[in-house]
């Protein structure tokens, strides 16, 4: 049987996206609805990979070696590749016409998952070219089929730059609120550990939800938080710079408790941080981070508020400095 794939117009369409679809591949797309799966799929592949699909013949092993071609295996990103291959897997079947019972399933149900690692920020690319930039220990979960519905689900912190299609709404869902939106720029915070949900708008428009009841339409340079505890929405001396600061590799600080710096620290340098209770006394802090190592962020500190640290691999211990700063190699 003859491959009637238009391989070569699908190759210009990941590439150029916003260019119109060329009408050998609207009339393949409107074959059947595996056909638009499978567009998904390489949309998914590209977005994360950054290459072009090369086209599959119906040789199952050959397939399979030019998938694993694409795939470098690197030990910190194990997760990483885990997702690549599951995403090259459901194509693979899709492709050669295998694996029934999951085809059964509709392709507006089918979800991606990506996982950024603490002490790391990725960059997605989704399909309608919309970029979600993750910090440490966050996840991005997404329909593939983002014709029928733009919908994300983020557990963490993620920056959206949403590119505007005024007749597809574009909807993010956190623990405990929902932003929706056509088109705009915002920064999204929502750890399972924290009390509260953060969003701070760069540009354009978002409403803002919890259990589908709007509670506040937000305008540009404006920051929110919703404690979920108290079902309070406060917006008063938040800065949006200083929250969005983080997606350039700047981490600022300013007048935040201890106990919320440690957070930030956590993520951002990949370690678990241990506070001893004579640390725990409301004071706050106020400093930036670029490029400094742990090691001299904690010196920074010690200046501000006297500590002692002791580092173990991962782990950090810290409390009020009494002797000299140990560190335990």
């Amino acid at each position: 049987m003859t491959d009637q794939t238009p391989w070569e117009q699908i190759q210009r369409k990941l590439r150029n996206p916003n260019e119109p679809e060329d009408e050998s591949l609207k009339s393949w797309l409107s074959e059947n609805d595996d056909n638009q799966g499978i567009l998904d799929d390489l949309q998914v592949i590209y977005s994360i990979s950054g290459n072009i699909p090369e086209p599959f013949t119906a040789e199952k092993k050959l397939a399979w070696q030019k998938i694993k071609a694409r795939i470098s295996y690197q030990e910190k990103n194990h997760r990483y590749v885990k997702l690549l291959f599951r995403i090259a897997a459901s194509f693979l079947l899709i492709a050669l016409g295998v694996g029934a019972g999951y085809l059964m399933q509709r392709p507006d149900q089918a979800f991606t998952e990506v996982y950024s690692p603490y002490g790391h920020k990725t960059m997605v690319i989704l399909p309608d070219s919309s970029q979600v930039w993750l910090n440490g220990n966050s996840k991005l979960r997404y329909k593939t089929n983002f014709k029928s519905l733009r919908y994300v689900e983020l557990t963490g912190e993620g920056m959206f730059k949403v590119t505007k299609l005024s007749h597809r709404l574009f909807t993010v869902k956190s623990k405990d609120v929902k932003v929706e939106v056509y088109g705009t720029t915002f920064n999204l915070k929502s750890y399972p550990e924290d009390y509260s949900s953060e969003v701070a708008l760069v540009e354009g428009s978002v409403g803002l939800f919890h259990n589908d009841q709007l509670i506040k339409k937000m305008v540009p340079g404006e920051a929110v938080m919703y404690n979920l505890r108290e079902n309070k929405l406060s917006h008063s001396n938040f800065n949006v710079k200083q929250i969005t600061s983080w997606r350039t590799d700047e981490l600022v600080i300013e007048n935040e408790p201890i106990e919320n710096v440690i957070k930030y620290l956590e993520r951002w340098y990949g370690v678990e941080i241990t506070l001893d209770k004579s640390l725990q006394d409301n004071s706050k802090l106020s400093f930036k981070v670029k490029t400094e190592s742990l090691t001299e962020l904690l010196s920074i500190i010690n200046h501000i508020t006297p500590i002692t640290y002791e580092l173990d691999g991962k782990q950090v211990k810290l409390s009020k400095q009494q002797n000299l700063k140990s560190i335990k190699q």
